[in-house]
């Protein structure tokens, strides 16, 4: 009898024709097996564009910086105690790296250098400086250990980028509902927030 309901639901629903009602047909790599059907959820993120700009007053520029690291840590160390609750601690440990690189003084002191070397924002400073530091490791092929570290750069970039730019990053960790999430790209970070129950 619930073969019987199951394959009558089956053949209702294929009446129905779905296709149709479907205005896009999205490919991409399945983050996991199988077949779901869900409410799709489309992680889309900002435009972080910026122009170069040159500026007389290098200071105003570094306090924009250290203004943009302070946001991201406070946003990072937010995630990571949401991310210990739902996902636990090892999860989490990907926050420890992104703290890490926010912290890191080599690089926040090549950032300063540059913007005062060169007279640029603060933006331009950032991006020059990580885009060095990402090339560097993702360089490094005999070290997977260190291939990994230029993600969490990548990661943490667009984050304090976001910050100089009053932008907002999605937030993975609000979804309440089972969906099947889209995006062009997952960082470390929105994966290790997104809760595998919703998925």
């Amino acid at each position: 009898m619930l073969m019987t309901q199951s394959l009558l639901s089956l053949k209702q629903w294929k009446k129905k024709d779905w296709h149709k009602e479907m205005t896009e047909m999205l490919k991409g790599i399945a983050a996991s097996d199988g077949v779901a059907v869900a409410k799709a959820y489309l992680l889309v993120q900002p435009d972080l564009s910026f122009e170069t700009i040159t500026v007389e007053d290098t200071n105003a520029e570094e306090a924009r910086l250290d203004a943009a690291l302070k946001a991201s840590q406070d946003e990072l160390s937010v995630i990571r105690e949401k991310a210990v609750g739902t996902l636990g601690e090892e999860a989490a440990q990907v926050f420890d790296a992104h703290l890490m690189v926010l912290a890191d003084p080599e690089m926040i002191s090549q950032i300063k250098e540059t913007i005062r070397a060169k007279k640029v924002n603060a933006e331009a400073g950032l991006k020059e400086v990580t885009d060095m530091f990402i090339t560097i490791f993702e360089g490094m092929e005999d070290n997977p250990y260190m291939q990994e570290r230029a993600a969490d750069i990548r990661d943490v970039t667009k984050r304090v980028l976001a910050n100089l730019l009053g932008k907002k990053l999605p937030n993975p960790a609000s979804i309440n509902e089972e969906v099947i999430v889209i995006a062009h790209d997952l960082t470390p970070s929105d994966t290790a927030q997104l809760d595998k129950k919703t998925l």
